[in-house]
């Protein structure tokens, strides 16, 4: 994660899971990246620069718009799926979701050992020392 982009506690009001506001987050530099849609890309920069909640970015009126258009995109194909590619489909985002939950964990196993050995001051102010509880 660039150093000047918010972490994944940035998206737990809306995730309400640490998985899931992994997942946003990601999505977002998806959209940052991409060159396709101006106002989604633009909407997606300044949420993760910080400048703009997600909730804020939604009152946009030319970002509302956007991913309403890009929401029903989606939803037509979802509904040009079969039964059992839909399974598929949702099978592989909870692949996704576990697999984020894993990078997750390991993260904070990671800090919880460096904390230990005295190499930082436990105060909980580093990016992703959110509020989230396991």
């Amino acid at each position: 994660m660039p150093e000047n982009e918010v972490g994944d506690e940035e998206f737990m009001a809306l995730a309400k899971e640490q998985a899931r506001a992994r997942a946003l987050r990601t999505s977002m530099q998806r959209l940052a990246g991409q060159g396709g849609n101006g106002a989604l890309q633009e909407m997606a920069r300044e949420v993760l620069s910080g400048r703009v909640g997600l909730r804020e970015a939604l009152q946009v009126g030319a970002y509302r718009e956007a991913l309403q258009e890009k929401a029903q995109v989606g939803m037509r194909a979802i509904d040009g799926m079969s039964a059992a590619e839909r399974s598929e489909a949702e099978a592989e985002g909870q692949r996704q979701l576990d697999a984020y939950q894993a990078e997750i964990d390991q993260e904070q196993s990671e800090r919880g050992q460096t904390l230990g050995r005295g190499g930082a001051s436990g105060s909980g102010t580093g990016k992703h020392s959110g509020g989230w509880r396991p």
